[in-house]
């Protein structure tokens, strides 16, 4: 704002300067070219008497000796004449600013005429006081308003940044307090402003870093309680079995429902390995050229046997040269799972896979006339350790785990998956993959 004010000080100043002085210069101008056409058409140095100086003017005209032949007005002494006489005799004409032998100061244009061939030098000046004194008014109205401007805009600012701080402050200060056991405290957002804004963008950090900690929460609690479950199983089948003495065929049975456990057990921790691996971004992909109908066709000899054990029949229609890069196993992983859930949650009907293309993109669907998943379900089906049917689940050995891994897997490939389903009707997941174009 200093610079602002001294700019705008000097260019009111200067301006105002330039155009005092120039309406005077062309007055000077004027009355001078008025005084050489008097002389020009005079006879002789006599008639210079008729000339008349204006209020507040001054006529001088010297011979080129130095002489001074006429004055009107307010008589000075003229500075210098010699310097004057040598630039007069180049043919110049210039202006002289001068204080007077009274402290007065004036303004001053020097030419030159002749007067029936005899050259004379003709000085014409006005008194320039009340410019300078107009001029230093406004100074001192520049400077003292500068000056309390800028007071005024000190006290202004000073008030406005303090005002302008205090939510700043009240947003530092709640931010502090909160921590993982109040993650519930929202910062108060108390206008739309950038700091209003500020604060809204701060309680949705917030929000998230409360919905991770109680996933985290949850997440502990559903790995304990599956890992508890099997672990209990084994400490009270080796309590039972030691208790006394059993046939080899008890033991058998035993070390089989052992075996069972743990391999259950394995099987969660293999999957939180890699979901972890996957969270780390350390997950190793081996990405190759593949054609979709090859894969699904394996996949779909791999489990005909188990479908016809249940009597269920399954049906694949699967279109040709849909080629994409992902990693074989891990697409082969994530299909089978959701052909295991079909297969392990529909008693009776078919399974239906299908392969085709939609915008640019091979789609995989797999469908079922199982019971369906109700519609609260369906966004969390892929939340890891979520079971639809806990009960159910349960009694299956099933980890929660399985979908959440075929949508890391899927969405690693740049893919989409998408599930829709309806109580009583059945269920359909589609994966959708980009196809490498030619």
């Amino acid at each position: 704002m200093s610079i602002l004010l001294l700019v705008f000080g000097l260019s009111s100043y200067y301006a105002l300067r330039y155009s005092l002085y120039e309406n005077t210069d062309n007055v000077l101008v004027s009355r001078m070219n008025e005084i050489q056409i008097n002389l020009q058409s005079s006879e002789n140095i006599e008639q210079i008497n008729q000339l008349k100086s204006m209020p507040n003017e001054m006529i001088f005209i010297y011979s080129y000796d130095g002489n001074l032949i006429r004055f009107y007005g307010f008589f000075v002494d003229i500075p210098n004449f010699s310097q004057i006489k040598d630039r007069v005799s180049k043919g110049e004409s210039f202006y002289i600013s001068t204080t007077t032998d009274y402290n007065w100061n004036a303004r001053f244009y020097v030419s030159s005429t002749t007067v029936n061939e005899t050259p004379f030098i003709i000085i014409i000046g006005r008194f320039i006081d009340e410019i300078l004194t107009v001029l230093s008014r406004l100074k001192k109205i520049l400077i003292f308003t500068g000056i309390f401007v800028l007071l005024l805009a000190g006290i202004g600012g000073f008030i406005l940044a303090d005002r302008s701080f205090k939510p700043v402050s009240k947003i530092i200060d709640t931010a502090q307090r909160i921590e993982e056991t109040n993650l519930n405290e929202r910062i108060e957002v108390q206008s739309e402003d950038e700091l209003g804004r500020l604060a809204s963008t701060l309680n949705q950090m917030i929000s998230r870093l409360e919905r991770a900690f109680e996933q985290q929460k949850q997440f502990t609690a559903d790995v304990s309680h599956d890992l508890r479950t099997p672990l209990s199983i084994i400490q009270a089948e080796t309590s039972l079995t030691l208790k006394r003495d059993r046939t080899t065929e008890e033991y058998k049975k035993s070390l089989q429902l052992i075996q069972n456990e743990v391999l259950y057990m394995s099987s969660i921790i293999d999957k939180l390995l890699f979901l972890a691996r996957s969270d780390s971004k350390s997950q190793y992909y081996n990405f190759t050229s593949l054609d979709l109908k090859d894969l699904l066709e394996e996949l779909i000899q791999k489990m005909k046997p188990l479908f016809q054990q249940k009597h269920l029949e399954l049906d694949y229609e699967l279109q040709e040269n849909l080629c994409i890069r992902g990693d074989k196993e891990k697409l082969k992983e994530a299909i089978l799972n959701i052909l295991d859930n079909a297969l392990k949650y529909t008693k009776s009907g078919k399974v239906s896979v299908s392969l085709y293309s939609k915008n640019k993109k091979a789609v995989v669907s797999i469908s079922d006339t199982g019971p369906g998943i109700p519609e609260n379900d369906l966004p969390l089906i892929f939340d890891r350790f979520y079971r639809v049917d806990k009960a159910r689940s349960n009694s299956e050995q099933s980890t929660g785990l399985g979908l959440a891994i075929v949508k890391e897997i899927i969405e690693v490939h740049n893919g989409q998956i998408e599930v829709r389903s309806k109580e009583g009707e059945g269920t359909t997941f589609y994966i959708i993959l980009p196809i490498i174009l030619d």
